[in-house]
């Protein structure tokens, strides 16, 4: 005969080769999710969502989950690293605009300040020192301020616009202006108010004619460069020729000026602000596919009044991901104004380090992005790169995970010391240093949440990103193809994992080192992942890998418990007994389970009150019916509060809770299930008066105590059980209850453990059969938080009452007694002014205790 011991080998080759096909299976399914990992989420283009596959959802919610592995991990890469000098926040925050509201200079009591105010503040940055300054500020209005302070702004600058341009003119190359894309496309610029044009300069190319259409923009018209032989001319829109006339004069054209009406084919020549700002800003990139950059169809670009060649522009978009966290920057987007056109956009971080570099030269190559010789940082091919954050959490402040953040009052007040012919006084160490110009007060809305915090500003994000490249550091992200082959190899350690320690699972302790090998393995994994993003800033999957392993352990585990029948089968078959099934399944993971042992349980015994009457008038069909109802609806409750039904003994039901599984609560879920019977019994009680013709009560006993429990029995039968003295009170409680018309009776121990959540009052001072101390008897009255005002009158009464009785004080006794079972109807009062009358009758002798010996059933 060859059982299940005979044949552990052919066991043991079976689970071998189903553990493998478990590990390919789900290296395969997890594998693809980790290889159709999302895109990288982009703007919003106005023609509605993109087709989604039946895996999308899938992979979008593991990539979710890998998000947060990241997100921790650049924490601690945060909590190691030394936050950057290169790089210094300059704050227009709460406190400067409280200084500036009682400052006396003018202009800057409200904000926003004069834009002339701004250009001063970047001239003195650069007079101290600041090798560039980035404006993290938008501009895509005109300024509806007039120009502040005299001594801020060359001569002959006629408002804020222009004093601004003209400032940061006197500090060529030193300044960044930002602009910001989206992905909805922009409506067409109209042309049906500009009837007609007016030339205003021919020159070469359109690189010369710039400062010319800047001048034609700033005047809030439109300009057109139209072919001219082998140059170019520059025309702007007017309304009408006299119109025309005027405008040449403003720009102090010589000779006699040209006007033209506007043909329809103009339009295709025409350059706006966008187009400016465009051939100011754009790159080439060598090496890089641009059709997988995300593609820019809007541009929030600065007034046309402050674009000028003197400056450097880069975009402050950055694009959360779906989670809402914002974990890099787009370094480069695609901007295509019209068909067949295509322009590279750098971000403000880029550009900035294109100026330092000296170059406008990038190239691509190997997951790098190379800004000529000089700098370097990690990207991907859509133009993205992962921020690596010096600090593992924001703080307070406007720094961010940088080293410094300086309030923008220090700079003005030395902007206003200098114009007063003083010397500074804020020493502010800026030399050779990048200064990010930026809002940080209660009215910018430029706050984003990143892994390091929910709250980081906008300019503290783009100088974090700033000193990644000026470092050459960052975090770069391995391909998919390379994270599959990760979560291959993890599913088929989850095989080896289970098939290595399943037949440990027979014990308790063997249980504990099965599952701890599940835990070391993925331990050890997310170390070894931890331990590449920290010293090698290498981000490898973590969730998909996890999820092959623990998918082909649990499979792998669930396949070995299956092949465990055989000897469960083996078990039981030598036991020669019953063994119920959560016994059956405890045993086959610990046979010791089936030796008696003691332990601390609670004990619950019920049945139904007049049963025995009730039997003999109905018929056996509807009295078997009842009881499959009423026994079923009881054990539901017991069960849902994690008991065991011990047996059943006609109507009479008998419960323990602590066994099996232990648990220090045991008491509060056997009082808890009484109060859920008996609502369960409430419930169905009109029901079963109609359909039985009987209106059904029970009552119950509950004790808790130390009881012998384990498989007892013979070796016919056997059964899962306990027994001890807390067992046989448990019984004499359940029916004591007859005694004194009560519901629900509890030991004094079952008392204690569970007073702070159930109302509790005495019944009786009994004596047990066989002991010589007496105990407390006590009725559950309810939960804690439901007793209800009239209750508590009640039981205010009642304990008056009792304490006269035990302080032999008979007549006010019976007086209070008399009065609970006339007003609250209260079988308990009725029992003790039966007993007070006996006693006025005939006291009880001197030593009278109060006690009473408790009889049996």
């Amino acid at each position: 005969m060859h059982g299940p011991l005979q044949s552990a080998g052919r066991l043991f080759f079976k689970r071998l080769g189903f553990s493998l096909l478990q590990a390919a299976i789900f290296g395969s399914l997890v594998g693809l999710l980790v290889l159709l990992r999302p895109p990288r989420p982009g703007v919003d283009d106005g023609e509605g969502p993109a087709p989604r596959t039946l895996l999308a959802g899938p992979a979008g919610w593991l990539e979710g989950l890998e998000r947060g592995a990241y997100d921790w991990r650049a924490r601690e890469l945060g909590r190691r690293s030394t936050r950057s000098d290169s790089v210094v926040v300059v704050a227009i925050d709460d406190a400067t605009l409280g200084e500036a509201r009682q400052s006396e200079h003018p202009g800057i009591a409200s904000h926003p300040w004069p834009r002339e105010i701004v250009g001063g503040m970047t001239g003195r940055l650069v007079d101290e020192g600041a090798s560039l300054v980035i404006l993290d500020l938008l501009f895509p209005e005109l300024s509806p301020r007039a120009c502040a302070t005299q001594g801020l702004s060359p001569a002959g600058t006629a408002d804020d616009d222009s004093a601004f341009r003209a400032q940061l003119d006197q500090k060529p190359g030193t300044s960044l202006l930002a602009f910001s894309w989206s992905g909805a496309r922009a409506l067409p610029p109209s042309s049906r108010l500009w009837t007609h044009r007016v030339r205003v300069g021919r020159f070469q190319d359109l690189a010369g004619a710039r400062p010319q259409v800047q001048a034609v923009l700033a005047n809030q018209r439109p300009a057109y460069v139209l072919p001219a032989g082998d140059g170019v001319e520059v025309w702007a829109g007017v309304a009408n020729a006299d119109e025309g006339v005027a405008f040449a004069g403003l720009l102090e054209l010589k000779g006699p000026p040209l006007v033209r009406e506007r043909r329809a084919a103009d339009d295709a020549h025409r350059v706006t602000p966008v187009d400016l700002l465009v051939s100011m800003a754009e790159v080439q990139v060598e090496g890089l596919d641009p059709e997988q950059l995300p593609e820019a169809r809007q541009l929030a670009h600065p007034v046309a009044p402050l674009l000028g060649e003197k400056s450097e522009y880069g975009s402050v978009t950055v694009i959360p991901d779906p989670d809402g966290v914002v974990r890099g920057i787009p370094h480069l987007v695609r901007y295509v104004p019209r068909q067949g056109e295509s322009h590279l956009l750098p971000s403000m971080p880029l550009a900035a380090a294109m100026k330092l570099a000296g170059t406008r030269r990038l190239r691509y190559a190997d997951g790098q992005l190379h800004i000529g010789d000089r700098f370097h940082v990690p990207m991907d091919a859509t133009g993205y790169s992962l921020v690596r954050w010096d600090a593992p959490e924001v703080g307070r402040g406007s720094r961010g995970s940088l080293k410094r953040a300086i309030p923008a009052w220090n700079v003005l007040t030395n902007l206003f010391d200098v114009i007063s012919g003083v010397p500074p006084r804020n020493a502010q160490d800026l030399s050779g240093r990048v200064v990010v110009l930026t809002n940080t007060s209660s009215y910018a809305t430029d706050f984003k949440p990143t892994p390091i915090g929910q709250v980081t500003p906008g300019g503290s994000i783009l100088g974090q990103s700033l000193a990644n490249i000026l470092l050459g550091e960052g975090i770069r992200r391995e391909t998919p193809q390379h994270d599959l082959w990760l979560t291959f190899g993890m599913a088929f350690l989850g095989a080896f994992l289970a098939l290595t320690f399943s037949q440990r699972f027979r014990s308790a302790a063997g249980a504990g080192v099965y599952f701890l090998s599940l835990v070391a393995g993925a331990a050890g994994y997310v170390f070894f992942a931890w331990y590449v993003f920290i010293h090698q800033q290498r981000w490898l999957a973590v969730a998909g890998p996890l999820l092959a392993m623990a998918a082909t352990f649990l499979s792998t585990t669930i396949y070995a418990f299956r092949t465990e029948r055989q000897i469960r089968d083996f078990v039981n078959s030598a036991l020669g007994r019953y063994v119920s099934p959560e016994v059956a399944k405890l045993v086959t993971r610990d046979l010791t389970l089936m030796r008696p042992e003691r332990r601390h349980m609670t004990v619950y015994f019920s049945d139904v009150e007049g049963f025995t009457s009730l039997s003999e008038q109905l018929p056996p069909e509807q009295l078997v019916a009842f009881l499959n109802e009423y026994l079923t609806e009881m054990t539901a409750v017991v069960r849902r509060n994690e008991g065991q039904v011990d047996k059943y003994i006609g109507d009479a039901v008998m419960a323990f809770w602590g066994a099996p599984v232990r648990t220090e609560r045991h008491a509060h879920q056997a009082c808890e299930s009484a109060l859920q019977m008996r609502e369960a019994l409430l419930k169905h009680q009109d029901r079963w008066q109609k359909k039985y013709g009987h209106r059904i009560h029970f009552r119950a006993g509950i004790n808790s105590g130390e009881v012998v429990v384990g498989d007892m029995g013979s070796q016919l039968k056997s059964n899962y059980t306990v027994m001890g003295d807390v067992v046989n009170v448990a019984s004499r409680l359940e029916g004591a209850n007859k005694a004194y018309g009560t519901f629900l009776l509890v030991g004094e121990a079952t008392a204690d453990l569970t007073r702070t959540e159930y109302v509790y009052r005495e019944v009786d001072r009994v004596r047990v059969k066989g002991k010589q101390l007496p105990s407390r008897v006590y009725e559950l009255l309810a939960r804690r938080h439901e007793l209800s005002p009239e209750q508590e009158v009640q039981l205010t009464l009642y304990g008056r009452a009792l304490e006269a009785y035990h302080a032999r004080r008979f007549d006010e006794a019976l007086a209070l007694f008399s009065q609970g079972a006339e007003r609250f109807e209260d079988p308990v009062c009725r029992v003790y002014a039966e007993r007070c009358r006996g006693y006025l009758t005939a006291a009880p002798a001197p030593e009278w205790d109060g006690v009473f010996a408790l009889k049996e059933k």
